[in-house]
């Protein structure tokens, strides 16, 4: 099974009861099962704790840290369980409560700023972070093969020995070291490695380094940029509905080059994980609810068309068994009238007995077989929706 805990319910379950215990009725190990603990960032009982507990021994209840920035704080256990969606039974929980976040932005702004620190720009890429290694070294294998072969070819050259190149990745590899100090990845993919994110807590944040007058072409793709260092440009967080709480850019100024903002710029970035996080649940939330009207009114749509149906099988139905009933009582009706033609004939008809007896017989067992009472082919109509 699956079910989604807060962190705090999360937290107040497993310091409860042994997470064995738990971990069995969601059908894994507890091994498993403070995987889960683990990656929300909440803290579980040491080894033999219960025992110490149960022997009045003293033991040590960890608190419950404050969320991550950008981090989810609904926790969901086991698989995703798809199951046959129903309307009705959504519409009957009460209506989904808005997020209530516990920090104002700016004191996950000031509780970041500590974590952070100085972040310094550094002057080469001789030590990449994580996210430019593969960039760098795959950028190293053109080169290579460029120096081996006595042909080179644009498509297959280096991409970043240009001037400005160089400064580009080298404020990026600032970043992303100084970001690696509160647990978040900056990651810069694409040949180009203009496909740059920063992963804050669950929330991916997009990040653009470029000229200001740089511009994708008309196919999506960046192209990398010739000469010296030049001006730099950083755009932080989404194109469209971005978030309120954070600066999202940044530039070379009269206030200093890119290389003097890195710990603002590094701070900026965690804080816009928060900021689009919690606008993501605000914006959850409204359609939540704009989704539950859509639902009302489709129940309530699906109850009329049922009405509607019902009625008209009603009307079909009573339809049928009078049909029925006119038809029976008709059949009835034709064989007391073929009765008594046969009675009226045989008593006036100038032919003689015996040429009227086989005629007779014939149209009496006619009458006979129509005629529902006599036949035995009585048929009853279902009444019981009546």
């Amino acid at each position: 099974m699956d079910k989604v805990f807060s962190r705090q319910a999360l937290y107040d379950l497993v310091w409860s009861e042994p997470v064995k215990t738990i971990a069995q009725r969601f059908g894994m190990s507890d091994v498993a099962f403070k995987k889960y603990c683990v990656r929300a960032g909440v803290p579980v009982p040491e080894r033999g704790y219960w025992a110490k507990l149960a022997a009045g021994k003293p033991v040590t209840r960890f608190p419950l840290p404050t969320r991550d920035p950008g981090a989810n704080d609904d926790v969901r256990i086991g698989p995703i369980e798809y199951g046959k969606f129903d309307a009705e039974a959504e519409l009957a929980k009460p209506p989904p409560e808005p997020p209530v976040f516990a920090e104002h932005l700016d004191a996950v702004r000031s509780r970041v700023e500590r974590r952070l620190g100085k972040v310094k720009a550094v002057r080469d890429l001789t030590s990449p972070c994580a996210g430019l290694r593969r960039l760098l070294q795959d950028d190293a294998k053109r080169a290579a093969r460029q120096q081996a072969s006595a042909y080179s070819f644009s498509w297959d050259s280096p991409q970043f020995d240009s001037g400005f190149e160089k400064r580009r990745l080298r404020v990026l590899n600032s970043l992303g070291l100084g970001l690696a100090k509160v647990q978040v990845r900056l990651d810069a993919r694409g040949r180009t490695g203009r496909d740059v994110i920063a992963a804050v807590g669950d929330t991916t944040i997009k990040l653009q380094l470029d000229h200001p007058s740089a511009k994708a072409n008309q196919h999506g793709e960046w192209k990398v940029r010739e000469g010296p260092a030049a001006d730099l440009r950083l755009l932080v967080g989404p194109v469209r509905e971005r978030a309120e709480g954070y600066r999202a850019v940044w530039e070379d100024d009269a206030d200093g080059k890119l290389e003097d903002k890195i710990t603002s710029i590094a701070l900026e970035i965690v804080v816009a994980g928060e900021a689009e996080y919690r606008a993501g649940l605000l914006r959850g939330h409204v359609w939540a609810i704009e989704r539950r009207t859509e639902l009302a009114r489709e129940v309530e749509k699906h109850r009329i068309e049922a009405e509607r149906q019902a009625r008209e099988r009603r009307a079909a139905a009573i339809k049928a068994r009078r049909e029925h009933l006119f038809g029976q009582a008709k059949d009835w009706r034709t064989a007391q009238d073929i009765r008594g033609f046969v009675a009226a004939v045989l008593a006036q008809s100038a032919k003689t007995p015996d040429e009227l007896a086989a005629w007779a017989d014939w149209a009496l067992l006619e009458a006979d077989a129509l005629d529902p009472v006599t036949a035995g082919n009585l048929s009853l109509p279902d009444l019981s929706d009546m």
